[in-house]
């Protein structure tokens, strides 16, 4: 009988079945022969642990949790289906924890060793067979040229765009990559860059600038400001571009100079120089001088090779001209 049947059938039933008392004896000694009935035996009275035992309020236990059956029951070996303690979240936790770690590991061992048989096993495969050849100069050459030369070497071209230079001519090659003889596998492309030749640009219009802004608008052109010429004007105020040379609008290679003009005011009647070079200047200094203009002639005889103010300078009576000769005479 297992200990619940024994509390129940203890408490459920605390008036259980007494034990039948004895017959009553004859005392044989008895005079007048009657019987003499034993005294009756007394009942105990149920212990108090028959009664269900109360709490603190005055309620009574039931009989699952009288002290008795809770030590029994702790006695008794669980039943082996009973299911196990649940575990609590922070038990769970690091096993998850763990868990996420392990198949993060996985995966990074998988991706690396595939990545490594691509590159050792794949790759040469793909690429077996494939000759290996040269790059061959095409530096110089038209596009047409150049393709006809990569494709006998099983390459290909690209072009990779254009830049100015002058030292290559226009439409040529400039540069390639790979450079020559690098040794590459055939089918590989090799980019090119074209030459657009020499840059040109335009004279911009100075007329009426300031110094400052004519040497910002020609920097800004690919020009750069060349000699300065003074002298009086009647177009343009003091200090202002009275005149450029060569003009506007024409055209000329990047980085060239540009001779300017700047005026120095209204004053005395003025005159352009000519251009005097290739000249005698023997005759050319008699001429001058006979206008009322100041000379100055380096190298003696012969041809004029040098004069300043430029030509196309406004020049007046005041203005000393610099002549500078060969020093000797060209027949």
């Amino acid at each position: 009988m297992t200990g619940r049947k024994r509390l129940r059938s203890r408490y459920d039933n605390p008036r259980a079945e007494q034990p039948t008392p004895p017959p009553a004896a004859v005392e044989p000694d008895s005079p007048s022969g009657v019987e003499v009935q034993a005294p009756a035996a007394v009942e105990p009275e149920p212990p108090a642990a028959t009664e269900q035992p109360l709490d603190e309020e005055g309620i009574r236990f039931p009989y699952w949790m009288h002290p008795e059956r809770q030590a029994v029951a702790a006695a008794e070996p669980p039943p082996e289906n009973e299911a196990p303690p649940a575990t609590t979240e922070a038990t769970r936790r690091p096993r998850s924890l763990r868990a996420f770690v392990l198949l993060v590991g996985l995966a990074l061992f998988a991706f690396g060793f595939g990545l490594w048989v691509f590159n050792r096993v794949v790759m040469p495969r793909l690429i077996h067979g494939i000759s290996q050849v040269e790059v061959p100069d095409v530096r110089g050459l038209t596009l047409e040229q150049a393709e006809q030369a990569l494709h006998a070497a099983d390459l290909q071209l690209s072009r990779a765009g254009e830049r100015f230079d002058p030292t290559v001519a226009r439409g040529f090659i400039l540069s390639q990559d790979p450079s020559p003889g690098t040794p590459v596998r055939g089918r590989k492309r090799v980019l090119v860059v074209l030459s657009l030749g020499e840059e040109f640009s335009s004279v911009p219009e100075l007329f009426g600038e300031s110094q400052r802004s004519a040497e910002q608008l020609l920097r800004s052109a690919g020009l750069k400001l060349g000699g300065i010429t003074r002298a009086p004007s009647d177009e343009v105020g003091e200090g202002l571009v009275a005149g450029s040379d060569p003009g506007p609008e024409n055209v000329m290679p990047q980085g060239s100079a540009v001779q300017v003009l700047i005026s120095t005011g209204s004053g005395e009647e003025s005159v352009v120089m000519p251009d005097l070079l290739g000249h005698e200047v023997s005759s050319i200094h008699r001429q001058l001088e006979a206008a009322g203009f100041k000379v100055k002639v380096s190298g003696g005889s012969g041809t004029i090779v040098t004069q300043r103010p430029a030509a196309g300078s406004r020049i007046t009576r005041d203005t000393e001209i610099d002549l500078q000769a060969t020093g000797r005479v060209i027949r």
